[in-house]
């Protein structure tokens, strides 16, 4: 039968290994036209960073962390 220390060191990979869990983060529900917006920026370059990122968030009302 399996050793006790073994089924702690699954345990362990489980809670902090390649496959745990990170926190749910909160999804945003974009609209339809944001949602457009935000495809079409994606087509044209698939990295929006820096003022690009900053101007598409303002004109959408999102946070640059929701922009990609």
């Amino acid at each position: 039968s399996l050793s006790t220390g073994s089924e702690v060191s699954q345990e362990s990979l489980l809670l902090h290994g390649p496959f745990a869990r990170k926190p749910k983060r909160i999804r945003t529900a974009f609209s339809p036209s944001q949602l457009l917006r935000l495809e079409r920026a994606f087509e044209k370059n698939h990295y929006v960073v820096g003022a690009e990122r900053k101007q598409l968030a303002s004109s959408l009302s999102l946070s640059e962390t929701q922009v990609f």
